[in-house]
């Protein structure tokens, strides 16, 4: 398991506690469950190439529709983190956008040889707790709302470039009955393994009442 994210990026308590709290029934389910981060990387080098590849798929996008209907008035059809992505795509360069995707492969290169031991990596889902809606807002430029997201779901966006199954199981709840998740995260091509942890956990601390008496009170 990880309890601690890259670079010192902050963890917020409660997302600690949901990974040793899954940890627990883990345990009690029979696995083995260590604490050993992963090797460390430089994330903000990583995040970087996260947006250039971003970018560069958002200008591709675009320039589609452009080519099916070319009077679209992109400044009113894009939100602006968007249409700043737009215009970031169209200046990168073969040689940055090739960067970006070799930082994706080694992070895939790690996570394989990371895994040879393990079965499952267990993490939070998120740094921090679930934000309100508009905490991270695209009326902003580009990379100002990646950065802020990029800290915010930083051991999603890993897993994202490595391409391996996961799972974000909400087990865990706070006082105030809020859901934590936590994300379990499988070998490569290893889905039926994680489909079968995940619903281990499900029938050990089911959430399906507990959603339902929250949103539908």
């Amino acid at each position: 398991m990880w309890t601690t994210a890259f670079d010192d990026i902050k963890v917020a308590d409660e997302c600690v506690a949901a990974v040793e709290y899954t940890a627990g029934l883990l345990r009690s389910l029979g696995h083995e469950v260590v604490d050993v981060p992963f090797a460390p990387i430089k994330y903000s080098s990583f995040l970087r190439a996260h947006q250039d590849v971003l970018a560069a798929s958002v200008t591709m996008t675009v320039n589609g529709m452009l080519r099916a209907k070319p009077d679209i008035d992109l400044r009113t059809s894009l939100e602006p983190a968007i249409l700043d992505a737009y215009f970031i795509g169209k200046t990168l360069s073969a040689e940055t956008y090739a960067l970006a995707i070799n930082r994706f492969h080694s992070i895939t290169r790690q996570m394989e040889v990371y895994m040879v031991d393990y079965d499952f990596v267990l993490t939070p889902t998120l740094t921090q707790l679930p934000a309100p809606i508009g905490t991270h807002s695209m009326d902003t430029d580009f990379r100002t709302f990646r950065n802020a997201v990029g800290l915010y779901t930083t051991f999603l966006a890993i897993i994202n470039a490595s391409g391996q199954p996961a799972a974000n199981v909400p087990v865990f709840w706070t006082e105030d009955g809020l859901p934590v998740g936590v994300q379990l995260v499988g070998r490569f091509g290893h889905e039926a393994d994680l489909l079968k942890i995940s619903a281990q956990l499900e029938e050990a601390a089911p959430w399906i009442g507990r959603y339902a008496h929250q949103f539908h009170a």
